[in-house]
């Protein structure tokens, strides 16, 4: 973490981490290398059981650490963590995620687009960690039809549609006008979009920072993990599991928030075809 500077913005840096210590230390270690001079990182341990909290208490003195005791998931370990940070009068909330490592430019890059662009929320530009060059995500967009939330993959100067969580600055100012992340309809997916979504309709813009890059483990996130391996007896268990974007709960909340009324069903019916018959493929391909 870099000294204070009066000159430059306060930014407070939430991340919520459970039980994943070689990658919440990687991630660490990574943030030491940014070079943007103001800046706080709150960590927000979700009850760990793995030495977490021990190993940021060890290593990395100058981050703050918050423990909980579990069960907050990701929308409600960041939402405590925003509620410490604003207390301590920053003027950006950035929140990420512990599986990526950062560019040391990107927090200098997001926050100056920021300063430029008053009443925006600022995304940054997210790489395979499996292929360095390979571009994931670069703003949100819809498949209104299909009922997903799309990724665009190549730089484009227009306004994405949403955003990720995972490297996104956001005016402490935006919490009083949307709120916070919906942490009963989302829990652990989707409240980034959500939320991004709702600024929107409260006058906010969002944008995509050019010269920014963070590096993600996109082939290791939990939904993937637990469709990786289908079974008769795991079939059903992403429409309610809090680790999966299928969960039924989910759906229908995003659908009746943020999709035109007459496609919400169209949207819903189409997802789940999709869905089952992708389902289908990976148990018969067990068996």
């Amino acid at each position: 973490m870099k000294g204070l500077s009066p000159a430059m913005p306060m930014v407070s840096v939430v991340v919520p981490v459970y039980n994943r210590l070689e990658l919440t230390r990687a991630f660490l270690q990574s943030f030491q290398m940014v070079v943007y001079p103001n800046f706080e990182i709150i960590i927000v341990d979700d009850g760990s059981t793995d030495g977490t909290p021990d190993m940021v208490v060890r290593e990395f003195p100058r981050v703050r650490l918050i423990r909980e005791r579990g069960g907050l998931w990701w929308a409600k370990a960041t939402n405590v963590g925003i509620h410490d940070a604003l207390l301590r009068d920053a003027r950006y909330i950035l929140t990420i995620n512990d599986d990526v490592i950062v560019d040391p430019g990107f927090l200098s890059a997001l926050t100056t687009y920021a300063e430029a662009h008053p009443r925006t929320l600022v995304g940054s530009m997210i790489y395979q960690r499996s292929q360095p060059s390979v571009l994931w995500y670069a703003g949100g967009t819809f498949s209104w039809l299909r009922g997903d939330l799309t990724h665009r993959t190549s730089a484009d100067p227009r306004p994405p549609a949403w955003l990720t969580g995972m490297g996104t600055l956001i005016p402490v100012a935006a919490f009083e006008d949307v709120g916070y992340y919906d942490e009963d309809h989302f829990p652990q997916y989707s409240a980034d979009a959500d939320f991004s979504l709702r600024a929107k309709k409260c006058g906010w813009s969002l944008a995509i920072a050019p010269g920014t890059a963070i590096w993600n483990r996109t082939e290791e996130s939990a939904q993937l993990v637990l469709r990786k391996r289908v079974t008769l007896r795991t079939f059903f268990l992403p429409l309610v599991s809090l680790k999966s974007d299928a969960q039924l709960r989910l759906r229908v909340a995003l659908y009746r928030r943020h999709w035109p009324l007459l496609l919400q069903p169209i949207a819903f019916t189409v997802y789940y075809a999709r869905f089952f018959a992708k389902q289908t493929v990976r148990l018969l391909r067990l068996r």
